[in-house]
């Protein structure tokens, strides 16, 4: 897996108090955060940087973002010792401490939020031992990534609610009975009768979400196969720049569905990369897909990045982040 170590430079970050949004959306008088989206700050002796514990957190943390056309890490991991935990580290976005504990007769895992700044997610793992916190790190391997992934995507959300453009929201619950949140920037390029295209542009990127709906009659509605077909013949309604150009599905890898609930509700999950027909553009994907069952319907919201010799999981993850704040409007 690929480990990458990156330094803070942290001169030019402002301390001042603000009264921006905590990690739970209450009013905080802390400082901001400091760091990059997606930084992780790892406190660990020198001496076990590379040794059993540091390597295991190199795996995890920097592991290859899955489906992406290029190899990015999870998280750009930084990894100090403890008497390198200054004052400049505190206010940092995510931090893990590891700590020994005399007399613990277990390694446990606790959670902080907004202790030295806001929004702040702080991961305490204590133990007997190094070898007992090693051992909970990789049973809880997947739980820590997700905590840190959901506090990179709520601070998104968080931006998104503050600086709404309430007009797509609006324009989405009225023709399609969903809601859903886009901060300042975002348009609405066109909606159809049952597909929507809202985008966020740049000269160099951009970042987008499709919406659209079918009707809920197939038994194998939640399978690859049928999805792609429905992909497909969705987003070939949105023209690429060349004559008889358009978006559809890459063959170069087999998309991949998962399940997830959220908030009481089932979704499938694909992950998978889009080109454009006839013309050489193309990206990741990632869809969520639910059943509206008051109007026996399938609803798609699809977020999706252009970004051309560019890194993109953290646009990846900005707009996916978009996603988890679709709600569907009861008739």
């Amino acid at each position: 897996m690929k480990s990458r170590w990156i330094i803070i430079l942290a001169a030019a970050v402002a301390l001042s108090p603000s009264c921006k949004k905590g990690s739970k959306s209450e009013r905080s008088l802390l400082p901001n955060v400091t760091g990059s989206a997606n930084e992780l700050v790892v406190i660990l002796p020198k001496a076990l940087h590379g040794d059993s514990l540091g390597k295991l957190y190199s795996d995890i943390l920097t592991e290859d973002v899955p489906f992406l056309p290029q190899s990015e890490p999870r998280f750009d991991m930084v990894m100090i010792p403890p008497e390198a935990f200054t004052d400049i580290f505190k206010p940092h976005r995510n931090i893990i401490f590891n700590d020994i504990v005399k007399g613990a007769k277990e390694a446990k895992m606790s959670l902080k939020r907004d202790v030295w700044a806001a929004p702040q997610t702080i991961l305490y793992i204590s133990g007997p031992s190094y070898k007992s916190i090693y051992d909970l790190l990789l049973k809880e391997r997947d739980k820590v990534v997700s905590i840190f992934e959901q506090a990179e995507r709520d601070r998104v959300i968080q931006n998104a609610i503050t600086y709404e453009e309430k007009p797509i929201r609006e324009a989405l619950e009225k023709k399609y009975g969903v809601s859903m949140y886009f901060p300042k920037g975002y348009r609405l390029n066109f909606d159809h009768d049952t597909i929507a295209w809202i985008s966020y542009e740049t000269p160099l990127t951009s970042q987008g979400i499709i919406l659209y709906t079918f009707p809920y009659t197939a038994k194998n509605t939640f399978t690859v196969d049928y999805l792609l077909a429905k992909r497909n013949e969705f987003v070939k309604t949105i023209s690429g720049p060349t004559q008889g150009s358009y978006m559809t599905t890459s063959s170069v890898i087999v998309p991949q569905l998962t399940d997830m609930m959220f908030k009481n509700r089932y979704y499938g999950v694909m992950r998978g990369l889009w080109d454009v027909y006839k013309h050489p553009m193309g990206g990741p994907f990632i869809s969520h897909i639910t059943v509206d069952e008051e109007r026996q319907r399938v609803i798609v919201a699809e977020a999706y990045v252009y970004a051309p010799s560019k890194e993109k999981r953290n646009y990846l993850r900005q707009v996916e982040a978009l996603l988890y704040t679709m709600e569907i409007i009861k008739k």
